[in-house]
């Protein structure tokens, strides 16, 4: 019997029995098992898949440009696995060469070289042509070129920004699958792509696994015996199971054996229980209160603009202020650090998350590279905060427990999004805590899109909301907390925060020669501070990311944010 057709039976019993002998070779452990929290699976093309199900079979199987390193999450040079062995940077800072190593081969014995990048690049440019979601990856990127032996790979940017990393990195195909050549070059046909083939039967692979099947139930990969070194485990099976709480039962109960972010309430039971192994680090994702420094009823965009509404730019290439109307509440900086000071944060990720989180201090996660670990988060001071409101004016005068100045209460609006529970719980905390200090808030639970919109229209009040770290881990909020993306209708910045020495900070941070983290980080380090001081959003926490695998695995070292680190050295016990 086959090697393929065994393990193909081997999964079918999998429910119940997942650690049933499977094939000693090519692999000698067993199976990576899996589950997909969705329903169906997207086209298994890197090119474009754009959701977490599909990528989570890709990553499998594409070849990484750039390799991350686990600990800062940053890119770095000589990443066992990636494309890139090392580079160089022109003295402008907008062209970079790449080294290539020359040890990767497709599953079918092709090199891995700089052509695939090339394709990539060149589809990434055509991209509305076969309907991928990421041809804006390419806007910052000039040119281009790889050299004869195809192991140098130059490209040419738009402009200095350390964000071109990012541009640059791109998971790389394998180009002669879909019959294109260099000669070919961009006139290609890529309309082609869709619905190519390779969308449903992957079956050239340049990581450890190769596609071998897949239907409505399960997706299995097996070891690709092409790959640069040994890979232990005999395959991956990625497994459909809809439901959360079934996911995390069924890894409880051995049927699945690694999870990837399982329900809160469900981790302390995984901690506490002696066959599995968790991991837990300081997540992406993270939860802020916006507070409108302008008025809401008469919004305006941050910076002076030319004719053809671009910004216009001072001396230094900033944007210029206009004064904002302030808004009648949170113009002032003691208010604003007032609600900070009210707010109990323990209690509200105890309630929330179940206290799976980490109180942030300013816009970074403690586990940015950037973080400056000297810098403490506000702690929790009802009486400064009672304090500070005096100072700048609000009293209760009439006695009725909500503050008021000049015959205005202090009462506001809270809004966030309808159906996630976690954002609720937030709101409905701040809503009690700042109860205690005489303000009054009234929350409304709004439909997602709806919140955008009025976001964007900058006639809110207060607004929780979430955003999520890219990673690998870049720094650069420019868009958030700089006076240019102060734009009605459309800016990230919606609550009209402005300060000229962020500005200035920001653009320093992002554009520092040879972009090394070590030379960037400092940078940050003062932009936490000042954002602290200014206290542009309430800072509240990031969630705390958890991983867990059966401890029928063994060399599990997993890293922040990369579940699957080094998984093709697991040992699993079959």
């Amino acid at each position: 019997m086959k090697r393929t057709t065994i393990f193909v039976i081997v999964i079918l019993a999998t429910i119940l029995a997942p650690m049933t002998v499977f094939a000693q070779e090519p692999g000698s452990g067993g199976p990576i098992i899996e589950g997909n929290g969705g329903t169906s699976i997207g086209p298994i093309n890197d090119l474009r898949c754009s959701g977490t199900d599909c990528r989570a079979v890709t990553q499998w199987l594409a070849v990484g440009f750039l390799g991350v390193d686990p600990v800062t999450q940053y890119f770095a040079p000589n990443i066992e696995g990636a494309m890139v062995k090392d580079w160089t940077v022109s003295e402008d800072g907008m062209t970079y060469t790449f080294n290539l190593v020359d040890n990767l081969v497709w599953s079918d014995g092709e090199p891995v070289d700089g052509w695939d990048y090339l394709f990539t690049y060149y589809a990434y440019k055509h991209a509305d042509e076969f309907e991928s979601p990421y041809g804006y990856t390419v806007d910052d990127i000039d040119t281009v070129e790889v050299s004869e032996d195809g192991y140098t790979v130059t490209v040419k940017f738009l402009s200095a920004s350390c964000g071109v990393l990012s541009d640059a990195a791109k998971n790389v195909v394998p180009s002669h699958v879909f019959g294109w050549t260099p000669e070919i070059g961009e006139s290609f046909d890529w309309a082609s792509l869709i619905e190519h083939p390779y969308e449903v039967t992957p079956d050239v692979s340049g990581g450890p696994f190769v596609f071998e099947s897949m239907d409505s139930e399960r997706v299995v990969l097996l070891t690709n015996e092409n790959y640069y070194k040994t890979v232990i485990p005999e395959g991956f099976l990625y497994v459909t199971v809809p439901d959360q709480v079934v996911m995390a039962e069924r890894f409880i109960a051995g049927e699945l054996n690694v999870i990837d972010n399982p329900q809160a309430a469900k981790r302390e039971e995984i901690r506490n229980n002696p066959n599995l192994q968790s991991y837990s680090y300081t997540a992406g994702l993270w939860d802020y209160l916006s507070l409108n420094f302008a008025n809401p009823d008469n919004p305006m965009d941050g910076f002076e603009k030319d004719a053809d509404g671009n910004p216009v730019l001072d001396e230094n290439g900033l944007p210029i202020p206009v004064p904002q109307d302030p808004h009648p509440l949170f113009g002032d900086v003691r208010v604003r650090r007032a609600i900070q000071l009210a707010i109990d944060l323990d209690e509200i990720m105890e309630k929330a998350v179940l206290g799976e989180g980490t109180v942030m201090p300013s816009f970074l996660s403690v586990s940015s590279w950037a973080f400056d670990a000297d810098l403490a988060p506000i702690a929790r001071d009802v009486d400064a905060a009672k304090a500070l409101l005096a100072e700048a004016g609000w009293t209760d005068t009439d006695g009725d427990g909500i503050l008021d100045k000049d015959g205005v209460k202090f009462s506001f609006e809270l809004l966030t999004n309808e159906g996630n529970t976690r954002r609720g719980q937030i709101a409905e905390l701040v809503q009690q805590h700042l109860a205690q200090v005489g303000i009054e808030v009234q929350v409304s639970a709004i439909d997602f899109n709806q919140l955008l919109d009025i976001g964007d229209a900058q006639t809110f009040d207060a607004i929780i909301l979430g955003w999520r770290n890219s990673y690998p881990d870049d720094p650069d909020w420019t868009g958030l907390f700089t006076t240019d993306g102060d734009i009605v209708g459309s800016g990230f910045n919606s609550m009209s925060y402005s300060n000229p020495e962020v500005d200035r900070l920001m653009k320093a941070a992002n554009n520092v020669p040879g972009c090394k983290p070590e030379d960037r980080a400092p940078l940050y380090w003062e932009l936490q501070r000042i954002l602290q001081d200014d206290q542009a959003y309430v800072w509240l926490f990031n969630q705390n990311g958890f991983y867990a695998a059966n401890k029928s695995i063994e060399n599990w070292s997993p890293q922040p944010n990369n579940l699957f680190w080094q998984a093709e050295t697991w040992k699993i016990a079959k």
